[in-house]
């Protein structure tokens, strides 16, 4: 369960796994595999759900990292990559329910 000061960050429209798993199930019908999760993902993982409930504060500040890279960074390259290499397949991780604006 994670620490009070981190619920607030659920629900934020920020949450990326369920448009992941949108476009993992589209490369799979275009034929790609897709790897099981990696012990170094799954330790990865393990470790930001300890923070989470050890140091709320340390992973604000990766939660604040991340997320700005995706917001920013990210979209460009997603952007990018969708012109030039999925012939402008839309990918839902790139997809936002409102403005970034109003989401941070």
């Amino acid at each position: 369960m994670p620490a009070d000061g981190v619920v607030e960050f659920r629900n934020t429209g920020l949450e990326r796994s369920e448009p992941l798993k949108k476009d993992l199930e589209w490369f799979m019908e275009q034929g790609h595999t897709i790897p099981e999760p990696s012990a170094a993902g799954t330790a990865c993982a393990s470790y930001l759900e300890e923070l989470c409930e050890k140091d709320p504060q340390a992973f604000i500040c990766h939660f604040y990292n991340v997320y700005f890279a995706h917001t920013a960074g990210g979209r460009m390259i997603g952007k990018k990559v969708v012109e030039k290499i999925l012939n402008k397949k839309e990918l839902e991780f790139y997809k936002w329910e409102s403005t970034m604006c109003q989401l941070l």
